[in-house]
């Protein structure tokens, strides 16, 4: 009990450290990339509104932007005119900071923050030729209200870690035995924990490259907002990838689940219309067949299985194919069929396509986003109800693979 505990307490640290680590550097450096970018703006925006108002008069502040605060400020720090205030109500601007570094200058920049210390507001003051000022402003979120809108994120990837950091203890701590037993379970938990290394150093790596091109800066906005994305993809692979090993480790632990009649065929059919959407992207049709067959299990398990099997039978499909669904009973078995016109797989390879972390097609897996445990969450889930498993396949003519459930009464 102690070193479970001790386990857990140094896993969870290190997982926390390293979520914390990842989130203060990712913010900051994307933070204060944005918060230069505004301030450039700012100044080419200043500098092409002092041009229209040197050609134009004062009168080009009527043709300015109402949302746009643009403030024009005598030398002795009278405010001649503004875009968004009255000007009567005005109090005089000689002390504010920006107008001081531009009258000393002739450019200058301040910031000043809300009361709340959720929104600051950047200023950009330049002077003009005949000695005035001219000053525009824009307003940003601060870190602290950036944080404020990802603390849900941020709160479930903590739940995440305290998840897996007491999955981990648990299984560390866990005693062995039998020398013959101790020494596969060791040899199994090295290979596990060499793939999941593998497996999250990948996404970390590229999460570390696209934050360290933009650390450097002088990057284009477009190229920015494509690594951000790329950055939040490869977030989004590692919670799969993390809520992916969750579920096998429930089912190695052999958890007790709540059990009822479940209808493999409505079941079927509503994983098919959530499906919906990624089959269109993909140009497959999806389909269920057969009849309404109940069988005794857990619902949540039996979900997983046909959903892994049926997002398999797309990704790994061909345009314009095919993934079909077929449910029938026999005398006492339930037969769940997952049928597809992909790629399929070689006779080889069949045997190894439920192992943690086994792809057949490495390249297509990784493009596609794959973990590659969804076959094996297939697998455990199949024994968990005591079913058996069947595949058929050709290359280039597609899979079925085949759970058979054997009926139990309750």
């Amino acid at each position: 009990m102690k070193m479970n505990k001790k386990v857990f307490r140094y896993s969870l640290i290190i997982s926390l450290l390293l979520i914390l680590i990842s989130i203060i550097l990712i913010m900051g450096i994307l933070y204060e990339y944005f918060q230069n970018q505004l301030k450039s703006e700012l100044k080419k925006q200043a500098d092409y509104i002092s041009a229209a108002v040197s050609s134009e008069g004062i009168s080009y502040f009527d043709k300015i932007n109402s949302d746009e605060r643009v403030t024009l400020i005598a030398p002795d720090g009278t405010v001649i005119a503004d875009t968004c205030a009255d000007l009567d109500k005005l109090e005089n601007h000689l002390d504010r900071k920006e107008i001081q570094l531009a009258l000393q200058n002739g450019s200058g920049t301040s910031v000043r923050y809300s009361e709340t210390l959720m929104e600051r507001t950047v200023y950009y003051a330049i002077k003009l030729e005949n000695g005035n000022i001219l000053r525009v402003c824009a307003r940003q979120n601060t870190i602290l209200a950036v944080i404020v809108n990802l603390a849900v994120p941020i709160a479930v990837i903590i739940l995440l870690a305290v998840g897996a950091s007491a999955i981990l203890s648990a299984k560390i701590s866990k005693n062995i035995i039998g020398d013959e037993e101790r020494e596969k379970r060791e040899q199994m938990r090295r290979e596990f924990t060499s793939n999941v290394s593998h497996e999250l150093k990948t996404p970390l790596t590229s999460i570390s490259g696209f934050a360290e091109m933009l650390m450097h800066g002088d990057i284009e906005k477009e190229t920015v907002v494509d690594f951000s994305k790329s950055i939040y993809d490869e977030s989004q692979r590692m919670i799969t990838l993390v809520q992916d090993i969750l579920r096998i480790s429930e089912l190695d632990e052999k958890t007790e689940f709540e059990q009822e009649q479940v209808d493999l065929y409505d079941l079927a059919e509503n994983i098919a219309e959530r499906l919906q959407s990624e089959a269109e992207k993909s140009q497959v049709q999806v389909r269920v067949i057969g009849e309404h067959c109940h069988i005794f299990g857990v619902r949540k398990i039996l979900d997983e299985v046909i959903y892994n099997l049926c997002d398999n039978a797309i990704k790994y499909n061909r345009p314009n194919g095919l993934a079909e669904i077929s449910v029938r009973e026999t005398e006492n078995t339930v037969m769940l069929s997952v049928r597809d016109t992909g790629i399929g797989i070689a006779k080889e390879e069949q045997e190894r396509i439920f192992e943690r972390f086994y792809r057949v097609d490495k390249a297509r897996s990784k493009a596609i986003g794959g973990t590659g445990l969804g076959l094996s969450i297939v697998k455990h889930g199949a024994m968990y109800h005591n079913a058996q498993i069947h595949i058929e396949s050709d290359i280039g003519k597609g899979t079925t693979v085949t759970v058979c459930f054997p009926i139990t009464i309750k």
